[in-house]
């Protein structure tokens, strides 16, 4: 009885990998790196979501991640027309599109890290907006939005119209080069100033120093995209001098700009993310609260109120409740202005210490937004609300 014979024939690689072809590592960073900022954007949406509403920063930060996909996709197109080939070996339509996609994906890229910057701008701008640093984050926000602008115009005006898109000689573009590294640069330094900016932020509040460290050190992930922007400069030199293969020449500093940009959406998502690490790990300290109630001033008073987030009949808070039945809804202060540093000291392990210089209402509605022009030290609550 004879045996039917079957053969199984592997199915070619979309992206080959050779000697002569290496866009199958630029197509691999960019989906890699697109994907973390996928989950990492939708773990801070499920987040946002499940305590209350979508703030300023998270629709900015959206508009970057949704931007990212857009450029991701141009990245990959051009890799399928010629990007990781040597340029003699492809066509001058080809060439001619694959110059439309990487004008247009460092166009976006500029947007893409000036939306995740301001972002986080806004972000420190709602944990604490007091003092000098108040005026610190206003100062770094604007440089920042300046910069976006007058990069993007340099860049869209890098060589000479009517295809500014089309390097084929230093003369027709010269200042593809130093455009590209001006942009760099301030991007190294603006993520530098939001390493430092978190810093001021909780220096003045009255918690334990491994809180602040904590808070911190959400904020200082960050310091990761300079540390992979550096590299995309350091492999552009091809930028100066190089207009006769720059399809092969450029794969390096795609590569490190994909992973760049990817990060710069995740670490943006990443002070977010602690209420997720905090469930796993079973915490309960003050920074792991997800409290339906916000501190704020009370103009009425000289203490500040208990806000309910939550809409009337929710039952996601009823622990918080029973912590705070225990405390008088009509408590008035005493003479003279209330002291911050003590209505705010025993915000622990989810239990929300009043003492009598405050006065404590609770309001059933949907306001989202709090006061920040009182104590400073409602900063670490603030924290927990508005990530």
């Amino acid at each position: 009885m004879s045996s039917l014979a079957t053969t199984t024939t592997a199915a070619a690689p979309f992206y080959p990998l050779s000697d002569v072809n290496h866009s199958g590592l630029v197509v691999l960073a960019a989906v890699i790196f697109l994907i973390y900022a996928v989950l990492g954007v939708g773990a801070k949406l499920i987040i946002r979501f499940n305590i209350t509403s979508i703030k300023s920063h998270d629709v900015i930060l959206l508009v970057g991640a949704l931007l990212y996909f857009v450029q991701t996709v141009c990245i990959i197109v051009a890799c399928n027309r010629g990007i990781g080939l040597h340029q003699d070996t492809v066509s001058a339509h080809d060439y001619n599109q694959v110059g439309k996609l990487i004008y247009c994906s460092r166009i976006l890229a500029i947007i893409i890290e000036a939306c995740t910057k301001i972002s986080l701008c806004l972000l420190v701008r709602q944990i604490n907006h007091t003092g000098l640093l108040k005026t610190a984050n206003h100062i770094l926000g604007a440089f920042i939005a300046v910069w976006a602008v007058s990069g993007s115009i340099a860049t869209i005006f890098q060589c000479h119209l009517p295809r500014p898109w089309l390097a084929l000689s230093k003369e027709q573009c010269p200042s593809r080069g130093p455009i590209y590294m001006y942009n760099g640069i301030i991007n190294i330094l603006t993520d530098i100033a939001l390493c430092i900016l978190p810093i001021g932020m909780m220096w003045g509040v009255h918690t334990t120093p491994k809180r602040k460290i904590v808070v911190v050190a959400l904020f200082g992930t960050r310091i990761i995209v300079p540390a992979v922007t550096i590299p995309s400069l350091s492999t552009a030199a091809y930028l100066y001098d190089n207009y006769a293969d720059s399809t092969w020449h450029i794969v390096p500093s795609l590569i490190w700009l994909q992973i760049s940009l990817g990060l710069s959406i995740l670490t943006a998502c990443i002070p977010s993310l602690k209420g997720i690490a905090d469930s796993l790990l079973g915490a309960t300290a003050v920074s792991a609260v997800q409290a339906p109630y916000n501190l704020r001033t009370n103009n009425k008073t000289t203490g500040i109120e208990l806000t309910s987030l939550r809409e009337p009949g929710s039952t996601k808070h009823s622990s918080t409740w029973a912590a705070a039945r225990d405390v008088s809804s009509t408590q008035r202060g005493r003479s003279g202005p209330a002291s911050g540093a003590e209505s705010v000291r025993g915000l622990t392990d989810g239990v929300v210490h009043v003492y009598d210089e405050i006065d404590v209402q609770f309001e059933d509605n949907k306001r989202t937004s709090a006061s920040h022009d009182g104590s400073i030290e409602s900063a670490v609550s603030e924290y927990h609300q508005h990530v």
